[in-house]
């Protein structure tokens, strides 16, 4: 997923030793990659964030409202997300995955894609978020993970650095 080069997403998180662990997070991050992508295309039916969670999913209802949250706005992305603290708790059956990790966007914005005026605000609490995520092993494709559930606590002081 290419990105315009005043836009990028950080992931400072180390990667888990075990396999399913790290392949839940690795895509737990592609799905966030991929909201992000469908913003940048402007486009809220994007087959990224559909590829990486579940159909029906309340995960994929989340990343078509991002999008068309932006869309609607005419706004895009620009400057900098940067990731932290990822946790990976794997399931007993080893087919889900609670996937977590903190969101600093305080050098995050939001650009109108019109006039490129970008949204620059003032550094707040409203700037930290938590992710928590769902993901399930594929039944279709070996390795894939999906997500399937999303919680975003805003204002998440506890990911300040």
């Amino acid at each position: 997923m290419p990105f315009p080069s005043d836009f990028e997403m950080v992931f400072d998180i180390a990667k888990p030793s075990d396999a399913k662990e790290a392949a839940a997070l690795g895509d737990a991050e592609n799905f966030v990659r991929a909201i992000n992508y469908g913003v940048v295309r402007q486009d809220p039916e994007d087959a990224a964030y559909k590829f990486y969670s579940t159909v029906g999913s309340t995960a994929q209802s989340y990343a078509k409202t991002q999008i068309k949250q932006y869309l609607d706005g005419g706004w895009t992305v620009t400057g900098v997300q940067r990731y932290s603290r990822g946790k990976v708790d794997l399931a007993a059956d080893g087919q889900r995955a609670s996937v977590s990790f903190c969101d600093d966007d305080s050098k995050f914005y939001g650009k109108e894609v019109k006039s490129q005026k970008i949204l620059k605000t003032s550094p707040s609490d409203k700037d930290y978020y938590y992710f928590e995520i769902v993901m399930a092993a594929s039944p279709e494709a070996e390795g894939l993970w999906t997500a399937e559930n999303v919680k975003v606590q805003t204002k998440a002081i506890q990911c300040r650095a």
